[in-house]
């Protein structure tokens, strides 16, 4: 398809062919600037279809057309119509600096919504082409557009005007966690004097765990843990698994060789309740590798929600690091929680895979286990596990299952017996 197809398609007014030259235009990238003004048009298009089209045709627009396509996007950042400023900004974002030249103007948009719009825009590309535009913003007479000014500085990082967000942060309750952000963003001993000064000496709980988060954005070496460590054992409660997560993300980035103080066991057990992943997987990092029996019910709590990533390295480390006692303990409590059905198939299939890489007396521990439990897990599971016990470990499974006998009670020693018949073990 030539350009002048292109353009004819384009204009036609039928779906079907503005459709089929949208696509040849995502696949083969045939553009000049006329063609970029006509797809731009479709930004707005009532067609869902027309309009997808052409959001990722100038999302993907070649590097050469991206200046000339903002001309034509831009204008979409004063829209009244909330969808398509999203859209703007969207492709726009893709753009980079490239797209300032026509964002500009709407820095100095009368409306306030437009101008704090355009700037979160600018904000988030994060380029210091003219950033002492932004900077003045910081004065504008809407705080909502001086909050964004805040945090695009904070993007910018521009240290010099770190003296200033602090004095912004004197100047207004509410720019005050916006302010911790950028400094966090920004660096410097300034900024992280300024940070855990907040820390050290603020009383509002929320400021504090906003300066808490700022600091996962800062340089800071093994030193600056290990203080943190220290203040984070004497903080209040309700803020200590958001500080557990900031020093693990800071000791996993900055020191080869984070040490987990053993005051942080209890911490890390609390935290493993909290609703936030990163909390969580904080607390996953400070258990370690190898559990102990007190961190059972908290990893049960974890196994609960079903995350697939948190329960892969909870598995493995109580098979592959952690004592015999502690990996009986975690299956004879799922056993009894509510939802263990979905618990068992994941551990079953965890437990199949890493078979093989399995140590024995973890194997027999296992097989010992399920056999004492015969009479509380679900039919299904326990056939499942018998089933790859008397395949993999058939004269093993025989000899635990003839033990199991021995002390089983009359309940258990009935489905014992039909175990062992059934897979021929008598």
């Amino acid at each position: 398809m030539d350009l002048n197809q292109i353009k004819h398609n384009l204009k036609s007014g039928d779906e079907f062919l503005i459709k089929d030259a949208l696509y040849y235009l995502f696949d083969n990238k045939t553009y000049d600037e006329e063609i970029v003004q006509q797809v731009a048009c479709f930004l707005t298009a009532k067609n869902r279809g027309i309009q997808s089209l052409a959001i990722d045709c100038l999302k993907n627009v070649p590097e050469e057309f991206k200046i000339a396509a903002s001309r034509y996007i831009a204008p979409l950042v004063a829209s009244d119509n909330i969808e398509h400023r999203n859209i703007a900004s969207d492709i726009l974002l893709n753009y980079n600096d490239l797209c300032y030249d026509s964002l500009k103007p709407y820095l100095n948009h009368p409306s306030a919504d437009v101008r704090q719009f355009a700037l979160d825009i600018w904000g988030n590309i994060g380029s210091k082409k003219d950033w002492e535009i932004v900077f003045s913003m910081l004065n504008d007479e809407n705080k909502n557009v001086v909050i964004s000014a805040i945090m695009a500085l904070g993007n910018i990082k521009v240290e010099s005007v770190v003296d200033d967000l602090i004095s912004k942060f004197k100047e207004d309750d509410e720019y005050k966690p916006f302010v911790l952000n950028s400094l966090g963003k920004i660096g410097g001993e300034t900024a992280r004097k300024f940070i855990v000064d907040v820390i050290n000496n603020e009383t509002d709980s929320l400021l504090q765990l906003a300066a808490i988060d700022a600091l996962s954005y800062l340089d800071v070496d093994q030193y600056f843990v290990e203080y943190l460590l220290a203040k984070l054992i004497q903080s209040p409660k309700r803020i200590q698994p958001y500080f557990l997560k900031t020093i693990c993300n800071l000791g996993k980035k900055y020191c080869n060789t984070f040490q987990r103080p053993l005051e942080l066991k209890e911490i890390a057990r609390e935290a493993l309740k909290e609703e936030d992943p990163e909390i969580r997987k904080a607390a996953i990092f400070v258990l370690g590798n190898s559990y102990e029996v007190l961190d059972v019910d908290s990893l049960i709590i974890e196994v609960c929600r079903f995350e697939s990533e948190n329960i892969e390295i909870i598995f493995h480390n109580l098979v592959h690091n952690s004592s015999t006692e502690v990996l009986t303990d975690f299956i004879e409590k799922v056993t009894f929680q509510k939802d263990n059905g979905e618990i068992f198939a994941s551990l079953m299939d965890f437990f199949f895979r890493e078979w093989d890489a399995m140590d024995q007396q973890k194997r027999i521990a296992l097989m010992t286990t399920v056999l004492s439990l015969a009479d509380e897990l679900p039919d299904s599971v326990l056939n499942d596990f018998c089933d790859w016990f008397a395949y993999k470990e058939r004269d093993t499974f025989q000899t635990i299952l003839q033990n199991a006998l021995k002390t089983s009670n009359q309940t258990t020693r009935g489905l014992l017996e039909e175990i062992g018949s059934r897979f021929e073990l008598f």
